[in-house]
C-alpha cells in the first residue's frame, strides 16, 4: 500500500446506541476510526446499522499524525475496547467510559501533541 504520510485524513468519533438482546437495556458505545473518505465510511456504517448516522466529532490532519492519534487512543483505552467474535478487538470503547471522557482525551492529545491536526 503506497500512502503519502502528508495526505489529509480524518479521525472520527461516533456514538451508537443499541438495545442489548439479553437485557433490553439501551447501551451507548463510542466508535472511533480514521478514513480518507468520510462519505464512503458513513455509507458503510449506515449499511451495517440500517439508519442514518451522525459523526459526534471530527478532526483532520496529515495521515501519519491521524494514524498516531488512533494508535494512542487504542493504547490508552485498550482495557475498554470491545471484543467480538473470535476475540476480534473492535474500534469501539465500551459503555463504561462516557463519550465526553473519550472526546476530552482526544482534544487534549490534539492540542498538546499534534500541531497539524485540526477539529472540524
Amino acid at each position: 500500500m503506497n500512502t503519502n504520510p502528508f495526505d489529509s485524513h480524518d479521525f472520527y468519533l461516533w456514538r451508537h446506541r443499541f438495545v442489548d438482546d439479553d437485557t433490553d437495556a439501551i447501551i451507548t458505545r463510542t466508535c472511533f476510526g480514521i478514513t480518507s473518505d468520510l462519505d464512503k465510511r458513513q455509507n458503510s456504517y449506515e449499511g451495517h446499522v440500517g439508519h442514518a448516522i451522525k459523526w459526534a466529532s471530527l478532526w483532520q490532519g496529515p495521515e501519519r499524525q491521524i494514524r498516531e492519534l488512533e494508535h494512542r487512543l487504542k493504547a490508552a483505552f485498550r482495557d475498554y475496547l470491545v471484543d467480538g467474535h473470535n476475540d476480534y478487538v473492535y474500534e469501539w470503547v465500551d459503555e463504561t467510559i462516557p463519550f465526553e471522557s473519550i472526546q476530552n482525551w482526544v482534544e487534549w492529545e490534539v492540542e498538546n501533541t499534534f500541531a497539524d491536526i485540526k477539529k472540524l
